[in-house]
């Protein structure tokens, strides 16, 4: 029987944002970089140091933060480095491969705005300055509605593109809409991972290959963020509201399974 420790207030605390753009954007995952600066300022006052992922997920200090981007969009191109020198960010980007230099049309919300995702020639600009590189699968399908063979491409066909992009190991990965099951797990394993991420909502855990984050969304406060940073007796109530908010995105996954877009 696999069993996994449960996410709790004390777990590695890893911080999950999508947009960083000042344009008008549908939806509830853009942050402008001007709330993000503000965020981070509040966050150093809380005391808390950011930390790169592999530091985060290995024996993490209570007061250590990390930041991960999914998605890769291009507005990352000019609001990360000037905020990454600034404040000392080691960020980490979860690419979906396949969608590398294109729209984002995998995502139904483009009809209203599509946005770009990061070039070749981007994500090695960002890494040049310490940006690390996760696989967010090729196709930003979701992982649980995968043939076998089809889940064999989606991980090792988008941790070899990014490899062959940046010349170095990719390690990570971010499971596309949060959605893993045991044959995803099993599959990451198998392409060689070693860290697999999720949200913290049920099923997450503290496992290498199912852990959990907190996603930012455009709602949220500094004091929200806040309990999903520090924990207490309204960080329960935070993972319940992520995981109403992450489970709003399911629309893009019955429609990609409908129109056979993924």
């Amino acid at each position: 029987t696999e069993t996994h420790s449960l996410v709790g207030e004390h777990s590695p605390k890893i911080l999950a944002f999508h947009k960083l753009t000042s344009s008008i954007t549908f939806g509830a995952t853009n942050f402008t970089p001007r709330r993000f600066e503000n965020l981070i300022k509040f966050l150093l006052q809380l005391g808390f140091s950011f930390r790169s992922l592999e530091d985060i997920t290995g024996t993490p200090a209570k007061d250590s933060l990390s930041i991960t981007f999914d998605d890769g969009y291009i507005h990352l191109i000019e609001s990360l480095p000037p905020l990454m020198e600034r404040f000392n960010l080691k960020p980490t980007v979860f690419i979906p491969t396949d969608f590398i230099g294109r729209k984002n049309s995998w995502d139904y919300s483009s009809f209203l705005r599509s946005d770009q995702h990061l070039d070749v020639a981007q994500i090695r600009e960002l890494s040049s300055i310490g940006v690390k590189f996760g696989s967010h699968g090729a196709r930003h399908t979701d992982l649980t509605h995968c043939s076998a063979n089809k889940l064999r491409t989606e991980m090792l066909g988008s941790k070899t593109t990014l490899e062959d992009i940046l010349g170095q190991a990719v390690n990570s990965i971010s499971y596309p809409f949060g959605r893993f099951n045991r044959n995803v797990i099993q599959a990451a394993a198998e392409a060689g991972y070693n860290y697999g991420f999720s949200m913290n909502f049920p099923g997450a855990s503290d496992d290498d290959l199912c852990r959990g984050r907190f996603a930012v969304y455009a709602y949220d406060t500094h004091l929200s963020i806040q309990y999903k940073s520090q924990g207490g007796a309204f960080y329960q109530v935070e993972r319940m509201k992520a995981a109403i908010t992450n489970h709003l995105s399911y629309g893009t996954v019955l429609l990609n399974t409908l129109f056979r877009r993924s």
